[in-house]
């Protein structure tokens, strides 16, 4: 009898066993189930309370560039969950306020060039040329920098400003590494005057972890936070993987990875670097900076370069990087200053200790992004600001045209 007592006893416990594990199990789904729902209600309430803050934004089609930014334009922006104020001048840059930009400054006026990086995706303030104009303020700087801009953009950038008459003393070109991927396979002449356009429609090719985790940094905030805070830690002790969009991953993106190991050419943009290929697109960079170097040569306006490295080349390249030796060559001859920043980012990665071998990116990257914090921004702004310190720039003589009539330098 006691044999059997204790054997439906047993019995018994196991089911009381397996009914509280059912319970507990029941009431982790239905807590995450709340949980994900209250999530997705306070991430609704918040986009919405956002959007009716955001002003009318300042981008605007363009018949030459693409796309641009409207003149004298005021709005508020966001990069991620990061929002900032933008304001355009006369000519449609960005600028640290509204403002006229009259033809001829008595300060050397230094134009720079360069993509979303130089633009900005931050407070002016905190971005590179913000920083630069912040320290000296004896020089005018115009910041020609535009989201997706690739140097047939930074050609057509500068013939706009030299055709309204502007003077300029010295062009700050900042070479991106997608500039490759954008000539190969995204912008494309319209005629001979240089007018570019692109494709009417991208197609993503994301992978499902991709299309997941995008979804959740959109719709569940709290919940991305959570990942977030995951990733950085993995991030932090040198796991370098961060797939959060259409781009790929952070650290080996086809748009930076050609540097070091083979991409995909077969594929259009963003995806791919069809129809012209990686040596196509470089052959055409190097083809439209040329005739930027020619146009500015005839007017003795000096052009300087400045290159730096993404995520993915801090990982998996080396200071002497493709990007480096190409433009470093293409300077020879040509460029008042060449600027690397490979190695002051190699530098920052050296410095991390073994414990936190990836607390370069956390520190100098907006996280799950490719595009500088402030700290990564400010070390940009130092290497210019210590090249323009060597070597100041200099206030032209006004300048005559072949009729003997002055030229626009009032």
């Amino acid at each position: 009898m006691n044999a059997i007592e204790d054997g439906g006893s047993s019995q018994s416990r196991g089911r009381h066993c397996q009914m509280k594990l059912a319970l507990l199990l029941v009431g982790l789904v239905c807590s995450a189930a709340v949980f994900l729902t209250l999530d997705w209600f306070r991430t609704t309430t918040i986009q919405r309370s956002a959007a009716s803050r955001l002003m009318k934004p300042c981008r605007v089609r363009d018949p030459v560039r693409h796309h641009a930014t409207q003149p004298n334009c005021s709005c508020t922006e966001s990069w991620g969950a990061n929002p900032y104020e933008i304001f355009t001048n006369s000519l449609g840059f960005r600028d640290e306020k509204v403002r006229e930009v009259p033809l001829a400054d008595a300060r050397p006026r230094i134009l720079m060039l360069g993509d979303s990086f130089t633009e900005g995706k931050i407070a002016w303030r905190d971005s590179y040329v913000g920083r630069i104009a912040a320290r000296y303020p004896q020089y005018d700087f115009l910041n020609g920098g535009v989201n997706s801009y690739s140097p047939s953009n930074y050609l057509n950038t500068a013939r706009m400003v030299l055709a309204k008459g502007v003077d300029i003393d010295e062009v700050i070109v900042f070479m991106d590494l997608s500039d490759v991927n954008d000539e190969a396979a995204y912008y494309r002449d319209v005629d001979a005057s240089g007018a570019v356009t692109g494709p009417e429609r991208q197609r993503l090719i994301m992978s499902w972890h991709a299309k997941w985790r995008s979804n959740i940094t959109k719709h569940l905030l709290l919940t991305h936070r959570i990942f977030e805070f995951i990733e950085r830690v993995l991030v932090g002790h040198g796991y370098y993987h961060l797939t959060w969009g259409g781009f790929g991953d952070t650290f080996d993106a086809e748009r930076s990875a050609w540097t070091y190991r083979r991409v995909n050419e077969t594929d259009p943009n963003p995806a791919g670097y069809a129809p012209l290929g990686v040596e196509g697109g470089i052959a055409k960079e190097k083809v439209k900076m040329t005739l930027l170097w020619q146009e500015l040569a005839k007017r003795n306006i000096p052009i300087s370069i400045v290159v730096y490295p993404w995520p993915a080349q801090v990982v998996h390249d080396t200071a002497d990087s493709r990007e480096v030796r190409i433009w470093r060559e293409w300077c020879e001859g040509k460029c008042k200053r060449f600027i690397s920043l490979f190695p002051v980012f190699f530098a920052a990665k050296d410095e991390c200790p073994r414990s936190q071998p990836g607390c370069w990116y956390l520190n100098l990257f907006v996280f799950g992004d490719t595009h500088f914090s402030a700290a990564g921004n400010a070390l940009v702004a130092d290497a210019v600001i210590k090249s323009l310190a060597e070597e100041p720039p200099a206030k032209h003589p006004l300048r005559v045209s072949s009729e003997g009539s002055q030229c626009q330098s009032h």
